[in-house]
């Protein structure tokens, strides 16, 4: 069965390994590297095991060794990041007062209603300052009935 295959992940084209039926990917690390995370991922996609045994496994490494430490450590070790991270910081929420609403970061809706051409309106979520969070529309119908009654549909 000699012939030629192109490898998935490189793109290299090479000769098929005569031992190999179906031959997929070159024999380089990173190649057989994505070969295995494709097929971890299609068994994690399929079996609730698998996903289980993941997700137990990933706790126990959580717990030994929590997230803070690595960075602690390397603080520790760098001193001059500390300083320098903070000026950085600094320095982006400066930029950031200037450009935007002081409550940019709370999610604050107002309704502006839209008037169309057949009495009824368009109500639109929009936040003040820049757009941070999708809007969401909702048609809106008031009729008058011995009184103001609104009639939402989304």
């Amino acid at each position: 069965m000699p012939g030629t295959i192109t490898c998935r992940h490189c793109g290299k084209t090479l000769p098929r390994n005569p031992r190999s039926k179906n031959q997929k990917y070159c024999s380089a690390v990173a190649c057989q590297n994505a070969r295995r995370n494709k097929i971890n991922k299609a068994k994690a996609k399929k079996s609730k095991q698998t996903r289980d045994l993941r997700k137990a496994r990933n706790k126990r490494w959580r717990d030994k060794a929590p997230g803070n430490t690595y960075m602690d450590r390397y603080r520790k070790k760098n001193p001059d990041y500390k300083a320098d991270n903070q000026k950085k910081q600094f320095e982006r929420n400066r930029k950031r007062r200037k450009t935007a609403s002081p409550s940019m970061i709370v999610k604050t809706y107002t309704l502006s209603p839209h008037p169309l051409q057949d009495g009824s309106c368009i109500v639109f979520n929009e936040l003040k300052g820049e757009k941070i969070v999708k809007t969401y529309t909702y048609a809106l119908q008031m009729q008058s009935q011995q009184g103001i009654e609104a009639h939402l549909s989304q």
